[in-house]
């Protein structure tokens, strides 16, 4: 008689390690980083895309691919994309480009001029999410206010107000219209999730640095790696026993436990990295599942009744 160790097994064995009180709660935050910088790029990207057309000074296109699009992914992923407060945010975005543009006429301007405190307020709550520093989000202010000023006096083509109108309504929507393309790396930051997911991330360390550059072989094995394996961990000099517990399902983060109750988070690049340079290295031969397996079927060859059990 054969046991088959597949998906199903894989998938019991990634419930099993991820029901741990702490670990549970360590692959939560990690899940939520996955997705708060998923769709950060992606945000970018469909901005990118929305303003490829427009007359859109540079320095605002830098204030939304920049900041914008990690404030919008912040709220989406605390409140849902759909949430009043997210779909607010949203159209801040639209509403800046047109603040931004040529104003070729008086009604325009006073628009403008009426509509700015409520606008600059709603730039610094966007940036508050981040954990911007009071003097960073005035930095950003003033480039957006300059760029404002300077388009009064601009006798450059405007922006239509479809156009406009149609950049909110795609950004209402926008999970509807992103995409995959050009998906890499993400950038993870340690000291800005606690801010950012408004979590506990104390007893995390987000392996970001350290290695060296990974070829496609060990590439491969970051992706093969088993679910419950244990493995020799040094980390900033600090050598830790640490075992497999969680893989996002873009593979793109991999959490480490230990049995001291700290996790380390690593993304694919850097943990193909660590294989690479030896700072993680394999303690068994076997994974756990298939030990689990073996065990289970010396049992049944010690006992058959138990399958009728």
């Amino acid at each position: 008689m054969e046991i088959a160790v597949g998906q199903c097994d894989q998938k019991f064995l990634a419930k099993f390690l991820t029901e741990k009180g702490s670990t549970q709660k360590v692959v939560s935050v990690a899940q939520q980083v996955e997705q708060k910088e998923t769709m950060t790029i992606q945000y970018t990207i469909e901005m990118r895309n929305m303003l490829k057309d427009m007359p859109v000074r540079d320095e605002i296109r830098g204030f939304l691919f920049k900041v914008w699009a990690e404030v919008l992914a912040v709220l989406a992923v605390r409140k849902g994309p759909q949430h009043a407060e997210t779909l607010e945010l949203k159209k801040s975005a639209s509403e800046l480009v047109w603040a931004a543009s040529a104003k070729p006429n008086r009604a325009d301007r006073a628009r403008v001029i009426a509509d700015l405190p409520n606008l600059l307020q709603r730039l610094r709550t966007g940036m508050s999410l981040l954990g911007l520093a009071p003097s960073q989000q005035e930095a950003h202010l003033k480039i957006v206010s300059d760029t404002l000023a300077d388009a009064f006096l601009s006798k450059t083509q405007a922006i239509p107000q479809a156009q406009i109108e149609a950049m909110a309504k795609r950004l209402a929507n926008l999970e509807d219209f992103v995409s995959e393309d050009g998906m890499g790396d993400l950038p993870l930051d340690a000291d800005s999730i606690e801010i950012m997911l408004g979590i506990d991330a104390s007893t995390i360390d987000v392996v970001a640095d350290g290695g060296s550059k990974p070829n496609a072989a060990m590439l491969a094995w970051a992706q093969e790696l088993q679910l419950g394996s244990w493995f020799t961990l040094d980390h900033n000099g600090r050598v830790a026993q640490v075992q497999f517990a969680w893989r996002s399902e873009r593979k793109h983060l991999h959490l480490f436990a230990s049995t001291a109750g700290h996790s380390y988070l690593i993304q694919a690049g850097r943990l193909a990295a660590y294989l690479q340079a030896g700072l993680l290295l394999p303690q068994e031969e076997e994974t756990l599942t298939v030990r689990a397996t073996r065990d289970a079927l010396a049992k049944l060859e010690a006992n058959p009744q138990r399958l009728l059990a």
